[in-house]
């Protein structure tokens, strides 16, 4: 059954990168465009640490580790869960009918429907950009630290997909979609800085309310040792939450949808 699966996300895999290669001018448009947007952050920040020496109590080093880790959860959830983006147009021109009679889970064949690969040739220069972060951070970090960094950002992606099948399964509910996933992008961009550069109320908004903290500061601040047990255990323990209950919303909206031309 996995092997079944990889051969159908292959192949959709394929699909999108034939589509996107279709117009390949505008592909290397799009792509030129993010790299230019990456380039010109960094010109920011480093214009802001050459007048001060830290933000926020963090050097330019740290700093470019918390906007590259939010970097790498937002693209990989981009490259995975871009179909989540279509699923509108997927229910109301009546393809979900057809998903639903196909030996295949719908949830699949909607949220990973289309693999962004724009988005995978862009995320290998910012790879590339924390190896030099890591070795620019000071000599002795404990291979837990690392080991709690890496788990951490496992775990922001299974946030980011929680939310994304949350956001499938409203599709499927109500036929609406656009103001819902482009809420959660703009919240998303906040996570480029740590959150302690925002107020109180907004910080607490940001842990407790919309988790962008525990995707994008948190595992940059584990790294830094910065972050206490107890907010790992938060952190490990959200994500089961939420995935738990989005895959139970999205199977309660499955149960009453009622298909597109009823």
């Amino acid at each position: 059954m996995k092997r079944s699966y990889f051969r159908i996300w292959t192949r959709m895999a394929s699909m999108s990168l034939q589509a996107q290669m279709a117009y390949p001018l505008g592909s290397v448009g799009f792509l030129a465009g993010k790299l230019i947007r990456l380039v010109f952050f960094f010109a920011f920040v480093v214009a802001v640490f050459r007048n001060v020496q830290t933000l926020a109590g963090y050097s330019l080093v740290e700093m470019a580790l918390f906007f590259l880790t939010f970097n790498v959860v937002d693209m990989t959830a981009q490259i995975f869960f871009r179909g989540v983006y279509g699923a509108r147009r997927v229910v109301t021109d009546g393809d979900f009918d057809f998903y639903l009679i196909q030996p295949c889970s719908p949830l699949f064949r909607m949220a990973l429907t289309t693999v962004d690969f724009l988005d995978i040739a862009t995320i290998l220069p910012v790879l590339a950009m924390i190896g030099v972060v890591f070795r620019h951070l000071p000599a002795g970090i404990p291979a837990a630290r690392y080991g709690a960094y890496f788990l951490l950002t496992l775990n922001a992606l299974g946030i980011a997909l929680a939310i994304h099948v949350f956001v499938a399964g409203l599709a499927v509910r109500t036929q609406e979609l656009e103001n819902t996933i482009w809420i959660y992008r703009d919240l998303m961009f906040m996570g480029k800085f740590p959150t302690d550069i925002y107020g109180r109320i907004t910080r607490l908004a940001l842990t407790f309310v919309v988790p962008i903290a525990v995707m994008c500061t948190f595992p940059a601040k584990a790294l830094l040792g910065l972050l206490e047990p107890r907010w790992i255990a938060y952190s490990l323990a959200l994500c089961a939450a939420l995935v738990a209950a989005s895959l139970r919303y999205w199977v309660n909206s499955i149960a009453q949808y009622t298909s597109s031309s009823s």
